[in-house]
């Protein structure tokens, strides 16, 4: 698993790793599967068209077809193995400091990033639609305190679910911190 990669400070642990949500990957493998099956419903409709609407006879020609449908397949295959690495890599870690997100791009494309939990500004949830209000999947928007980037995580489950368990741990460090530093000017 990927939470083996990630470097955690020793007082740091794991809360939630978050993907994107079932059916948003359901979605693309069933576009896939679309995109698969065209030329074979194509190949069958024009075989039950009559012979005298098309001039050439699919006969002579079915290993050729059969050699196109192959590459088509192929090409197929390696868009469903994207989707899938796509989805198996692009991963958001909560952990009781850090964000460290993680968005693959294509499959040689990887952009990781992270903020420690005390420079949070601000944290939205969109959700878009009856279906994505029904599934409970939604967008969940992190604001630092720099300007370099704004964290995004699109297509999550449970977004409100997410943004309560950010916050409370951003509380337990913002709160925790003045502790800390009182304890270490009394001393």
């Amino acid at each position: 698993m990927l939470s083996e990669k990630i470097q955690l400070d020793a007082d740091e642990s794991i809360l939630i790793q978050v993907r994107k949500h079932w059916f948003i990957i359901m979605l693309q493998i069933v576009s896939v599967v679309v995109f698969a099956l065209i030329p074979l419903a194509a190949f069958v409709l024009l075989k039950y068209v009559p012979i005298t609407v098309l001039p050439i006879s699919f006969a002579e020609y079915t290993p050729v077809l059969i050699s196109l449908y192959s590459g088509w397949l192929i090409c197929a295959w390696m868009a469903l193995f994207g989707v899938w690495t796509n989805y198996y890599l692009d991963v958001w870690t909560i952990t009781n400091k850090r964000l460290i997100a993680v968005d693959q791009h294509g499959l040689f494309n990887r952009h990781t990033g992270s903020f420690r939990l005390e420079r949070l500004q601000d944290i939205n949830v969109t959700i878009h639609g009856m279906l994505a209000t029904l599934l409970d999947f939604g967008d969940l928007h992190a604001e630092t305190a720099s300007d370099d980037r704004d964290f995004v995580a699109r297509g999550i489950p449970k977004p409100q679910e997410l943004k309560a368990l950010i916050l409370s741990a951003t509380d337990a460090i913002t709160y925790a911190q003045p502790q800390s530093i009182e304890k270490s000017a009394e001393v």
